[in-house]
């Protein structure tokens, strides 16, 4: 652990605690330093060579390992789990890779029929226990066929109002822009599995519809999707539509932690609609009596403040009146008769003042920190004579996320409060090409340049991707938000990185934002009770686990957790902690399929949900289903340049048609699974059937008077022959999904002799098999659990049709004290704008990025 500071800072109506009085500082220091040794904190930074990507290309990646303070983990022969996942939270690939000196190189190959959709590179050591501590990178991949449609859609009003006419706006391209003239589409509203209205339209000459929808006057909680698809329904596109009706998640933050009475509190919040995109409100606090206090408004999308003063331990509540969640209500925290309200006044450079003010009037003892991770970098105690304002020395904390904390002489923490320390640190990169622009075939020497903020050179650990920007992608992740904010805390970065516009420091906004936000896996309540010799801190992540939520998803303490094991129907019951959180620590997630649970209240009255935990992978899964939402409904597609499109012809190819399964969406087979009983009528539901000969023959494929053939029955990938009788004993309950397809190629898969079809049934309990790579020309080579990482090629496979999108990719360039790094690039026959990105890390913990473009034309 770093060495503890104790410095003298300036109190206002304060003074120094006295000799006899014990402090808790040297306890809370041997605590968190004993915590983290048990619970080290690890982060992950992934940089992709490209943010979309083609089935068949490669995934080219490198990571970084650091510590909670930023700093490469000097670990050896350590494995970096490394998954790419689809939006069903399944992984469709996966791989070991060996970390050296806290970082690998790596790269996954997409097979050439991975189905277009967005993905979720995720990455994460055995040091992470929670799935929101692992990194995980949004990734597209899409095949851009040059015949497939672009929509670009607007609405007449932001917010559609339930119960009124509203209209969306369409214009129809191909991929290279020109428009679609005269195009019949056809559109449907869905509310979840629901379909609200559909209807027929045409483009006219300037490739233009319009769309009249009317959202109803209620919601069943999903959003609502206005789907466009083409006659043929070989594309579709997706248009989310944002309502008054859409549930809101309000999050209220005291700076502090505390809503003191009778002291002005100022309260930040975060506003989100269910499925994780922030959004605009506004609405008043009310007290007990209806009354309005104060009226609140969102700075920015999903981020807000607004002050208030509770002289009577009311319960005030914010009633929105906006369009967005229009009538919803949040209750406010409880205030606390007795608390300690903790608010800052500045920071810079040489101080952070704060202000301290006791609710009781009365004299406290008391301890305060400033940590970053697992370090304690300042320390100090002193008594506040009720009121107290505190210059505390900042020259000597660490850059990016500290946390300022009160504690009692006792050790309970009383306030908290994260700071966003600039000390101006930063890795500095410069990069230098030869040349503004090359034709084809031609290179080009780059020079980098690595130096600190004084400009003095330094040596670092650097990753380089050439680039076609085309492909790049707009949702990259960048190594100096990542690491100093973005990993530091529970609410993204991403929420107002664009707000900000890179002006983080002393910004008004970021103060806000940090009001209003957490630590990410730090809690003083933990690290304050951890005891390594208790069973509870040495179980593992296989534990039953979860947590408890309200309606508005708050978590809940002190609710009655039930669990109950349905097969032996033997009850479990526990209460939740302050945190929402419940344990059965003798319970493991192996069979945790097998367990139903239920929660209420304190007073056992009113019924709350219940999350309930898995296995550490299942958590991975859960967590990605949870968040993906909000990346489907942000569809947006891509227009190429028409120049671009003209000039590389070779990169779009036509779509071929599509083939379209008879199978019914999953999530409505869930449905009719868990309420049906017989397997028969689920597959009559899917495909309706007649039964010949005990075989089941689809209407329409009759292929003999004779010999007639039934459809092949498959279960879990075991070919079980086309005799009924060997799925009738099957419970519906105990499947997960059925898929049937008549097509002749899905048939060929397991069979060249069927022609009527193939009913494949997938079980709850089937075990994923590992994903086959279908290319025989790709290779993989493995040392041990240890995938060897592939070498980037410096020469395309093909000269003549040299397509590459990514022209050059180091992912581990060691650069000495010089500073200094040349490389050469050789451009190919793709005719675009190039970006060299450089991103990495100095010898000095400075973190730093640097970008330069260049074309490539004839």
């Amino acid at each position: 652990m770093k060495t503890l500071t104790l410095l003298a800072f300036i109190v206002l109506s304060g003074t120094a605690l006295s000799a006899q009085d014990q402090s808790p500082i040297p306890k809370i220091s041997q605590q968190i330093s004993s915590y983290f040794s048990y619970h080290p904190r690890e982060k992950v930074f992934i940089m992709t060579d490209k943010g979309h990507y083609k089935p068949g290309e490669t995934i080219w990646f490198s990571a970084f390992v650091t510590n909670a303070n930023n700093q490469i983990l000097p670990i050896e022969n350590r494995e970096l789990y490394v998954k790419l996942y689809d939006k069903k939270g399944t992984p469709v690939l996966q791989d070991i890779f060996r970390l050296n000196t806290g970082s690998t190189p790596g790269d996954l190959f997409l097979p050439e029929d991975l189905p277009e959709d967005t993905y979720f590179l995720a990455a994460y050591t055995s040091a992470h226990i929670s799935p929101e501590e692992i990194s995980c990178t949004p990734l597209k991949i899409d095949p851009t066929y040059s015949n497939q449609y672009v929509a670009e859609t607007s609405a007449k009003d932001s917010i559609f109002l339930s119960g009124q006419k509203n209209e969306i706006r369409v214009i129809l391209h191909d991929i290279s822009g020109e428009i679609q003239k005269n195009t019949r589409l056809r559109y449907q509203l869905t509310n979840g599995t629901e379909i609200v209205e559909k209807g027929k339209l045409k483009t006219d000459a300037n490739g233009r519809i319009t769309i009249p929808i009317t959202i109803p006057n209620k919601t069943n909680g999903e959003p609502f999707i206005c789907e466009l698809t083409d006659t043929r329904e070989e594309w579709k596109h997706e248009v989310f539509l944002p309502t008054d009706l859409d549930p809101v998640i309000i999050k209220f933050y005291p700076e502090g932690g505390n809503l003191t009475t009778g002291i002005p509190t100022k309260i930040g919040f975060t506003a989100f609609n269910k499925w994780g995109l922030p959004v605009e409100i506004e609405g008043s606090i009310l007290n007990q009596e209806g009354k309005p206090i104060t009226t609140v408004k969102t700075f920015t999308k999903g981020l807000g403040l607004f002050a208030v003063t509770n002289d009577e331990q009311q319960k005030y509540k914010l009633v929105l009146s906006g369009k967005t969640g229009q009538n919803q209500s949040f209750e406010l925290p409880a205030p606390n008769l007795n608390g300690l309200a903790l608010s800052l006044v500045k920071t810079d450079s040489e101080y952070l003042l704060t202000n301290l003010i006791f609710a009781d009037k009365q004299k406290h003892a008391i301890a305060l920190t400033v940590t970053q991770g697992s370090n304690l970098y300042w320390a100090g105690d002193m008594e506040i004579d009720a009121v107290g304002r505190i210059k505390i020395p900042s020259e000597n904390l660490p850059q990016g996320i500290n946390l300022l904390s009160v504690f009692t002489k006792e050790g309970n923490l009383l306030a908290e409060r994260i700071i966003y320390h600039d000390k101006n640190q930063k890795l500095k990169i410069e990069i230098v090409p030869g040349k503004t622009s090359l034709q084809p075939d031609e290179s080009m020497n780059v020079k980098v340049r690595l130096t600190d903020e004084d400009n003095l050179p330094v040596s670092g650990n650097i990753v380089v991707a050439v680039t076609d920007k085309f492909r790049k992608g707009t949702d990259r992740q960048e190594i100096d938000e990542y690491l100093l904010i973005g990993s530091e805390l529970e609410t993204p970065f991403s929420l107002i990185s664009g707000a900000l516009k890179g002006k983080i420091s002393n910004s008004a906004l970021m103060d806000v934002f940090l009001i209003a936000n957490r630590v990410k896996g730090f809690d003083w309540g933990k690290i304050r009770r951890f005891n390594p010799d208790a069973p509870d801190f040495n179980a593992g992540n296989n534990r039953i686990s979860g947590f408890v939520t309200d309606k508005n998803e708050n978590k809940i303490n002190k609710a009655k957790v039930s669990l109950v094991n349905n097969k032996t129907m033997q009850l479990h019951t526990t209460t939740t902690n302050a945190e929402g959180f419940f344990s059965f620590p003798n319970l493991n997630t192996i069979n945790a399929e097998d367990f139903t649970a239920k929660a209420t209240d304190s007073e056992g009255k009113h019924e709350l949900k219940v999350v309930l935990s898995k296995n550490f992978e299942g958590q991975i899964s859960v967590f990605i289903t949870e968040n993906v939402k909000k990346y489907t409904l942000l569809n947006i597609d891509q227009v190429a340049d028409e120049n671009y499109f003209r000039n590389n012809g070779e990169l779009f190819p036509r779509a071929p048609k599509l083939i379209k399964n008879n199978t019914i969406a999953i999530d409505n087979q869930r449905k009719m699974l868990s309420t049906s009983t017989n397997i028969m009528d689920v597959i009559k539901t899917i495909k309706p059937y007649k039964i010949m000969s005990n075989q089941i023959v689809f209407y329409g494929s009759e292929n003999s008077l004779n010999y007639q053939g039934g459809a092949l029955l498959v279960l879990d990938g075991q070919q079980l022959g086309t005799d009924i009788s060997s799925i009738q004993s099957l419970s519906p309950t105990e499947i997960d999904h059925i898929n049937i397809s008549t097509n002749p190629m899905d048939i060929q898969r397991y069979t060249g002799l069927n022609s009527v079809g193939v009913i494949e049934i997938f079980l709850k309990s089937a075990k994923l098999n590992e994903p086959i790579v279908k290319n025989e020309t790709h290779t993989s080579q493995y040392d041990g659990i240890y995938r060897i990482p592939n070498v980037f090629p410096t020469e395309p496979v093909k000269q003549k049709r040299d397509t590459r999108t990514t022209l050059l990719w180091i992912p581990e360039q060691k650069v000495d004290e010089s500073g200094l790094f040349e490389f050469n690039i050789t451009a190919g026959k793709v005719l675009s704008d190039f970006e060299i990105e450089v991103q990495g890390l100095s010898g000095n913990d400075r973190i730093g990025k640097g970008k330069v473009s260049f074309k490539v034309m004839r």
